[in-house]
């Protein structure tokens, strides 16, 4: 049964530091605690997942180390941002980061059910564990994708029928446009993402802003706010691990509900439980909000809402941006409305409201399952994830064109290298005239 577990999740040797492998009992299944739940075979032995693949991380630490000489005590004060550093293709995977964004997101039978449920507390656990039963996957190639170039484009199907469309559509900061269309208009999840990337002594940070959400055929919309991933131990331990930080939020202001999923161990769990026990156990709460006062819904008529709450809006200036994300020869819809407010966008339900009622209760790992209540809704053997498939006919914005990219998949590494610098100097130049342009046309001048 491990074995199963093993090729279900793409899970390859295992480094000194993972996780024990489990002994089978007599059915030959393998489980962690009282509740049969699988938990991850890379699952790392101190929480998180382990970095499994001793050849990559070997690779990953020389380049590393050379990037540290270059780089100096900037490092060390923990000041740097990853992301304005040119770093040598040798830590790269021939991939785009638009197509690592969409790694999680593989698992759409989730959305459908929110899609299709008329229980407004039913349709966000169904939302909440789209996204649980994805954050693995965010840390199952651990080398680092290209960073997109400004007006770089990634278009993808799943086999139930699924489209994604990405676009870079700012430089500096990085910002990423997204939309995933469900089935026959079912659900669509959209949004924009600014990672923010920092390194300190033996960890990575990374986290995206930006604003997220889930609009329903029936006019529903859930807001989503990601939880932050920490990839630790990457020099002095042997085996590095991933982690999912902090908090994850998910809004539906026309019913005034809000799930708010914590990660880490579950304090009040019960102590034979040993998977919630570890640092990557999770636990949340659906709240319903009540009112101190009444407040007129703003927004869409019909949307269902009730008093007290206001849908968010985008502030005027926002109305410049949106068409970047129509770029896609009309595929990507303008319908949205989105905006970068920080790590979370602005709260969506009245700032006076003054009681909150809990509703449902989940508890589970991002490494094994999740329970709403007494209802296990995933786990991790039993939910085989859907791979994206590139479409047959790019645009030629499409990332697969970009030669830098091109060249490291064919296994030329050297000249990706130059090619990836020609690249950069190339993005430096047009900036400069950007940036001119903008300035002569704020000074009244023509371009």
């Amino acid at each position: 049964m491990l074995s199963a577990v093993r090729k279900a999740v793409g899970a390859k040797s295992r480094p000194e530091g993972a996780g024990e492998e489990t002994v089978p009992d007599a059915e030959g299944d393998c489980f962690a605690d009282c509740h049969e739940a699988h938990l991850h075979p890379d699952a790392h032995s101190e929480g998180g997942l382990a970095f499994a693949n001793l050849e990559l991380l070997e690779a990953q630490r020389s380049a590393v180390v050379e990037v540290i000489k270059s780089l100096g005590k900037n490092l060390l004060t923990g000041q740097l941002d990853l992301l304005k550093v040119s770093l040598p293709v040798k830590m790269f995977e021939p991939r785009s980061y638009l197509q690592k964004l969409a790694d999680p997101w593989v698992h759409p039978r989730f959305l459908r059910l929110a899609a299709e449920s008329e229980d407004p507390v039913a349709r966000l656990q169904h939302v909440v564990a789209f996204f649980i039963a994805g954050f693995h996957h965010a840390f199952a190639r651990w080398a680092k994708p290209f960073n997109p170039i400004l007006g770089e484009t990634w278009e993808a199907a799943l086999p139930d029928g699924s489209r994604i469309f990405l676009e870079q559509i700012s430089h500096h900061p990085p910002i990423s446009a997204f939309q995933l269309q469900g089935p026959d208009g079912l659900y669509s999840f959209a949004g924009q993402s600014q990672p923010s990337v920092s390194y300190k002594t033996n960890s990575v940070k990374t986290m995206a802003k930006g604003y997220r959400v889930i609009d329903f055929k029936d006019g529903g919309r859930v807001e989503v706010h990601f939880p932050s991933y920490y990839l630790r131990g990457l020099l002095y331990t042997a085996a590095p691990r991933g982690e999912v930080t902090g908090t994850a939020e998910f809004v539906d202001a026309q019913n005034g509900l809000t799930a708010v999923v914590r990660f880490g161990r579950v304090e009040d769990g019960p102590p034979h439980c040993t998977l919630l026990q570890r640092p990557d156990a999770l636990s949340g709460c659906i709240y319903r909000t009540l009112p101190s006062s009444p407040v007129a819904v703003v927004g869409d008529s019909g949307g269902g809402g009730v008093p007290g709450w206001q849908m968010p809006s985008p502030p005027a200036s926002e109305k410049l941006r949106r068409g970047s994300i129509n770029s896609l020869t009309g595929k990507m819809r303008s319908t949205l409305s989105l905006s970068l407010r920080g790590s979370k966008s602005s709260p969506a339900v009245a700032d006076e409201a003054a009681q909150r009622i809990e509703v449902a209760r989940c508890t589970g790992n991002w490494l094994s399952h999740l329970d709403w209540g007494e209802q296990r809704v995933w786990t991790l053997l039993e939910e085989a994830a859907e791979a994206w498939q590139p479409v047959a006919r790019p645009l030629p914005s499409d990332c697969r064109h970009r030669e830098d990219l091109a060249l490291l998949a064919a296994g030329e590494v050297k000249e990706s290298q130059r090619a990836k610098e020609l690249l950069e100097q190339r993005q430096r130049a047009d900036a400069k005239l950007r940036k001119q342009m903008v300035e002569t046309a704020g000074s009244g001048g023509s371009y």
